[in-house]
């Protein structure tokens, strides 16, 4: 996973210097604006839709509770955002994402359906690059082993902890990478409901495509 995320970097670095050089092509005037506020030129900002790839796994000093054999799954993320410029440079932008998460074991898959609310503050360094990082809640919706339904009674379905990445823009098109780090346990309960302090948590390695209106 660390050699993908690494690849991934790569091509967003690549995206933003294609981004710089589209830049010098036109006068900042065209450049469209998404402000959501008083009509500053800023960027990064405005309301859009946005998706893309999970890597996700989890982590603690418990998770050899599983055997060692736990394995990274593969799987999506989809929402909304809206980025409110506060100046040239600094930017909040609250999201609401179905993002899906868990990991793979010997032959079993546990997938867990989050709906996450991360709330992250965005720092533009130039028009086309910025930096994101901020606390993050989520909602566990459903969770599944394989194609078997799991009760939710025994896992923590309140979640929270933080995010951070890069992302690259292009005019209305935005591209990025992002880590997720829970801090709340994963579960609560064993299997016959008594109550455990087990140190398991998500993680989630998170790449995405965007688009601003």
């Amino acid at each position: 996973m660390k050699r993908n995320f690494t690849l991934l970097l790569m091509l967003l670095y690549a995206f933003t210097g294609y981004a710089q050089e589209e830049e010098v092509a036109g006068p900042r005037s065209l450049r469209q604006n998404h402000n959501l506020f008083s009509g500053l030129d800023a960027p990064n900002s405005g309301i859009g839709i946005k998706g893309g790839v999970n890597f996700a796994n989890v982590h603690g000093s418990d998770k050899d509770l599983y055997g060692g054999n736990v394995n990274s799954y593969t799987s999506f993320h989809a929402g909304i955002f809206a980025q409110f410029s506060l100046g040239q440079i600094f930017s909040i932008q609250p999201e609401i994402l179905y993002s899906r998460k868990g990991f793979e074991q010997a032959d079993s898959t546990f997938r867990f359906d989050y709906l996450d609310l991360p709330l992250l503050a965005v720092f533009n360094f130039t028009d086309n690059f910025s930096i994101h990082a901020g606390p993050q809640i989520g909602i566990m919706v459903s969770s599944k082993q394989g194609d078997r339904e799991i009760d939710l009674a025994p896992y923590n379905t309140f979640d929270y902890g933080f995010a951070a990445g890069l992302e690259g823009r292009v005019s209305r098109f935005r591209v990025g990478a992002r880590y997720n780090m829970s801090f709340a346990d994963l579960r609560k309960e064993n299997d016959t409901g008594q109550s455990i302090d087990q140190d398991i948590m998500n993680s989630v390695i998170q790449v995405y495509l965007g688009i601003g209106f």
